[in-house]
């Protein structure tokens, strides 16, 4: 399921996705609407169930989603990242935060569209809401490609898969796809993401490591080869 990335930027945020299918007008109008805030690491952005149908898009940093859901082994589900837009499912369903928690993993710059004025424009240009329905259809791509990862028998592909999405490097259509990426993330983190155990996945990165594939800090894991991890992870 890959995602269409269109380069450039606008409003000190990467243009892709949905945004880059608008219309200029539509796209200039919106981004005119958008406020900066900036949020430290480890703040909550929303919570589940929170009021609320503001758009928000990301200029720098990483956003973790987490599950409203209380089970303790379903915690992280993704990360987001710059031109990455999250909250238009609250506005076109009108029923509020729905799922997911957004926490600053670092710390983000964001670009946040009021309901209010996003309302107005929406009654002005209609064609917005298709629009913005394909974020919501991303979404659920990227639902679904979670789901099917998860469903990978062999642990090391399985692994790779993981780490490939949580790095922005599963589809091997974007730009970017060839590039090292950062997770700031715990292995024991990772591990829960994976569905694997702390010591599989030590045990997995570790190969992965030695291979050249990734590289481990504290608390951080980069994907230095992402062809290579892909190629495993599809392999699986």
């Amino acid at each position: 399921m890959a995602r269409k990335l269109a380069p450039g930027m606008s409003g000190g945020i990467p243009i892709r996705g949905w945004l880059a299918k608008c219309s200029p007008q539509f796209r200039d109008e919106f981004l005119a609407l958008a406020r900066p805030k900036a949020v430290a690491a480890g703040n909550v952005i929303y919570r589940a169930d929170e009021v609320g149908q503001d758009i928000c898009g990301i200029r720098s940093g990483v956003v973790l989603v987490q599950t409203r859901f209380p089970h303790p082994d379903a915690v992280l589900l993704h990360m987001m990242r710059a031109g990455e837009w999250f909250g238009a499912l609250a506005r076109l369903n009108e029923q509020g935060r729905r799922v997911y928690t957004t926490v600053a993993r670092t710390d983000v710059e964001l670009l946040r569209v009021p309901f209010d004025e996003l309302n107005d424009l929406l009654q002005r240009r209609p064609e917005g809401y298709a629009k913005l329905g394909l974020n919501a259809i991303h979404g659920l791509d990227l639902a679904t490609q979670c789901a099917g990862d998860l469903l990978i028998k062999d642990a090391a592909a399985r692994c790779a898969a993981g780490l490939l999405r949580m790095a922005s490097r599963r589809w091997a259509s974007d730009p970017e796809a060839h590039l090292p990426s950062e997770i700031p993330a715990t292995q024991a983190e990772l591990a829960m993401q994976c569905n694997v155990s702390r010591k599989t996945f030590s045990r997995v990165v570790g190969e992965f490591s030695g291979a050249g594939l990734v590289s481990i800090g504290y608390k951080w894991l980069t994907v230095e080869d992402p062809a290579r991890l892909r190629a495993l992870a599809e392999g699986g």
